[in-house]
């Protein structure tokens, strides 16, 4: 019999998590979508169970909240009990297709601001270790918990960012917890592989979504299709701890991390910062 899977996607409504969002819809998982905007959560939903016959269920949550990480894994165990129509989708009695249960996690989710660190308030930085940090570790235990003792091979994907290798200025909070994601795969990726789990951590520079562009970075910035980030990411999850998306991307931080002393590294990383936010350098 034919087992059809879920997959949770935290941060799944916009920019790259929609673009997650319907790769993921496209190869037949199930869903259960997991953001704050209710109008681009209900939006999305729609389209791809209109698009792929799919069953979505859709959780309406600020992941900055203490007990998030609780209400996602309570969908995971059963992602049937939330759904808006539970006669949606294609899987139906007597089809021959059976439920395969949750066995993807998708950690996109993100708080970013560009300004200068000592511009932040405490509850700013707050945010970006709840959202970034604190509920992708919880998810990710209880996730790689949940996917051992049911005996299911699965996967994790976290999205990080160059910025969590390269550390530039102005996104200090967002660099550092990215640079959390990336250790955070790299100590999980041997320790979960005897469960059958993979864990990546994949590593982006700029994409064109709408909260990059809310930063009005100035000059000609070349930006990344956040479908072919997320391809990449899916294709990649579970066979490296981290990956860098984009040939030129991996390019260049091989020169800047191998070839240049990382005095030099920092001047010229810092430089194209200043250069596109050239207001924060005055």
């Amino acid at each position: 019999m034919e087992e059809v899977q879920w997959a949770l996607i935290a941060g799944s409504a916009e920019g790259l998590g929609e673009a997650f969002t319907t790769l993921l819809a496209a190869q037949g998982f199930n869903l259960i979508l997991v953001d704050r905007g209710r109008e681009a959560l209900e939006k999305i939903e729609r389209k791809v169970v209109k698009e792929y016959g799919i069953k979505v269920t859709s959780l309406c949550v600020d992941l900055g909240e203490q007990d998030a990480w609780k209400v996602c894994m309570d969908a995971v165990r059963n992602p049937e009990s939330r759904l808006r129509d539970p006669g949606s989708g294609v899987q139906n009695e007597g089809s021959g297709i059976q439920d395969g249960g949750c066995t993807m996690l998708v950690y996109c989710a993100a708080m970013s601001e560009v300004k200068p660190f000592l511009n932040h308030s405490s509850e700013n930085l707050e945010r970006f270790i709840d959202v970034n940090n604190r509920t992708a570790m919880l998810v990710v235990h209880a996730f790689a918990g949940y996917l051992r003792d049911q005996k299911k091979p699965g996967k994790i994907l976290l999205m990080s960012s160059l910025a969590g290798l390269m550390a530039p200025v102005y996104i200090t909070p967002y660099a550092a917890s990215k640079a959390f994601l990336i250790s955070l795969a790299r100590s999980l990726y041997y320790e979960l592989k005897p469960y059958r789990i993979g864990i990546s951590t994949c590593c982006a520079g700029i994409i064109n979504t709408p909260k990059f562009l809310e930063s009005r970075a100035q000059g000609d910035i070349p930006m990344a299709d956040p479908f072919r980030v997320a391809a990449y990411a899916i294709k990649m999850c579970g066979k490296k701890a981290v990956c860098i998306d984009g040939f030129t991307n991996r390019l260049g931080y091989f020169f800047i991390s191998r070839i240049l002393p990382s005095a030099f590294s920092s001047y010229f990383v810092n430089r194209a910062m200043r250069k596109m936010y050239p207001t924060f350098s005055r």
